[in-house]
């Protein structure tokens, strides 16, 4: 194939992650699962009535900057992949398309970790029911 053609075949597809941008909303306090997988660092956040657990209910949202959570996370997990649960500081964008493929409705960057520990089933139900945790996902 030749590089004329290849070049606007995958326009399309560096774009991806351009199409997805949105302003930054702001800090908030957030919980939830951060998950570090091949390629990928993501954050499911705990949302009142929704799905517990990481990567359940589509609100994923993409990591753009782990910031003091990736030594935090090198702490808690032995292997090089693994989730934590976090109560984290953070900026997150408008929904959107971030990440692979444009995957993820947000992005977020940590800015302060306020807890970090060992993944839980129930760590969800915990923080929502801890009333000095206020958790905005909106």
């Amino acid at each position: 194939m030749r590089i004329r053609t290849l070049v606007p075949a995958l326009l399309p597809l560096l774009a991806l992650p351009l199409a997805g941008h949105r302003e930054i909303r702001g800090e908030r306090l957030v919980s939830g699962y951060y998950t570090v997988q091949w390629e990928q660092q993501s954050f499911s956040p705990c949302v009142p009535g929704g799905s517990r657990g990481p990567r359940m209910g589509g609100v994923g949202w993409w990591v753009t900057n782990p910031g003091p959570v990736a030594a935090r996370y090198r702490d808690l997990v032995q292997n090089e992949y693994g989730t934590i649960f976090v109560t984290v500081r953070a900026d997150v964008t408008d929904e959107g398309m971030f990440g692979h493929m444009g995957m993820y409705r947000r992005a977020v960057a940590f800015r302060e970790v306020v807890s970090a520990k060992r993944a839980e089933p129930d760590d969800c139900e915990r923080a929502l029911a801890d009333s000095t945790r206020a958790v905005r996902t909106d």
